[in-house]
């Protein structure tokens, strides 16, 4: 009989973790659910500190298995959807009536015209995969504008068969809303707020105006990172951290918080973590992959699902980014890519991470996500009330 020893008990041990990790590593690939919902069970029975450490071995030994398939060629480049050979042609759009006036009455106030057409330049590729930069038509209001692209980017050159997708916005023609889970972020403060749905108003809950749901931000423990609605503040902000926000007049803005923003009055406002791009220049932080800065309880240097939302230099396009095994570095360089000028991380993990554009079905809603891999989510979460944060398109 073999004699236990310190050093077999350690390979025992090392060799239970590894088929821990494996097993993890399927169950969330056929659960996506499991993951979010058993990290957060043991939280509170083992710790934060605890969790961290067992996410970053299971997702770490999936990006090794992912790595590991690319060189033998089980896994392929690809793009994540299928891509058009050359983008189609924009919809026709019916011109604004013009209304002439009638003998012995004054003129007839014109309509407002619509703003121009949206269009964006293809971006310098990483990869030689089909489409790959190329700017498609996605999602159009009531009128047959379109009002969003997307496209994707494959920024990094050790997992080039990663794909980021890109969603761009037309903010002359859409606007960004914001809307408080039922429970989270948590009102520190015990600001006077009303009572928390979840839903998005019933205003904007309407074909041709609702165009695309998506993911917030960290949960309040993992960060305390700002938040404020109707000048209310439930968690105080964080200086230098990069926040977002709609002025009650004006147009959106996103930029570190400083005294500057400090001074404005808000109809809601969120943070989540450092700048990964300000001022059109990337964040040095992003090479520094502590995971204060970039996961909450993961680093940066776990390649994992990861969303991000920016704009450009003149806040006229707003960007949501998304994508899995990505590193904070590589979704830095696709963004300003795109044209970035100001960039802020928001929520990571597979199920967390969610966008939906919205069909008209009719006088319903239909939700058609970004990547097939978000389909096995709840993709009406957003429109049936949340527990967490999230964002929300409309048509002007």
């Amino acid at each position: 009989m073999r004699r236990i020893t310190p050093r077999l008990v350690g390979v025992v041990l090392v060799t239970v973790a590894l088929v821990c990790c494996a097993g993890l590593v399927l169950t969330l690939a056929l659960v996506p659910s499991a993951g979010p919902v058993g990290a957060d069970m043991l939280r509170k029975v083992a710790g934060d500190a605890f969790v961290a450490r067992l996410e970053s071995a299971v997702y770490t030994t999936r990006d090794k298995i992912d790595q590991e398939e690319f060189a033998l060629g089980i896994k392929q480049e690809s793009a994540p959807w299928e891509v058009e050979p050359t983008p189609k042609l924009q919809p026709t759009v019916t011109p604004f009536p013009v209304h002439e006036p009638v003998a012995g009455q004054t003129a007839v106030p014109q309509p407002t015209q619509p703003p121009p057409e949206f269009r964006l330049e293809s971006l310098k590729p990483f990869t030689k995969k089909a489409g790959e930069g190329i700017w498609q038509p996605y999602i159009f209001d009531a009128a047959g504008r379109t009002v969003a692209y997307r496209t994707f980017l494959s920024p990094d050159p050790v997992r080039p068969y990663v794909s980021m997708g890109l969603v761009a916005f037309d903010l002359r023609a859409a606007r960004l809303e914001f809307v408080l889970g039922t429970q989270e972020p948590v009102n520190h403060n015990n600001a006077p707020i009303p009572a928390r749905t979840g839903k998005i108003p019933d205003l904007d809950v309407k074909p041709g105006k609702l165009l695309a749901v998506f993911n917030g931000g960290f949960k309040t423990q993992h960060g305390n990172f700002g938040v404020g609605v109707n000048s209310n503040t439930l968690v105080p902000a964080r200086d230098g951290f990069m926040t977002v926000g709609q002025p009650k007049s004006g147009s959106l803005k996103m930029g570190a918080w400083s005294s500057t923003l400090a001074g404005t009055e808000w109809k809601w406002w969120r943070q989540n973590g450092p700048p990964i791009i300000q001022s059109g220049q990337i964040n040095p932080l992003t090479e520094n992959n502590a995971a204060g800065n970039w996961g909450a309880a993961l680093d940066g240097s776990v390649a994992v699902w990861r969303s991000a939302m920016a704009t450009n230099k003149d806040s006229s396009v707003l960007f949501y980014a998304a994508g899995d095994s990505l590193l904070v570095s590589t979704m830095a360089r696709a963004l300003i890519t795109a044209g970035a000028q100001d960039a802020m991380q928001l929520d990571i993990n597979n199920f967390w991470v969610h966008f939906d554009a919205i069909k008209a079905d009719g006088d319903k809603l239909a939700t058609e996500p970004l990547f097939d891999g978000m389909k096995v989510q709840d993709d009406r979460r957003y429109l049936n009330g949340y527990t967490r944060d999230y964002f929300y398109v409309v048509s002007k």
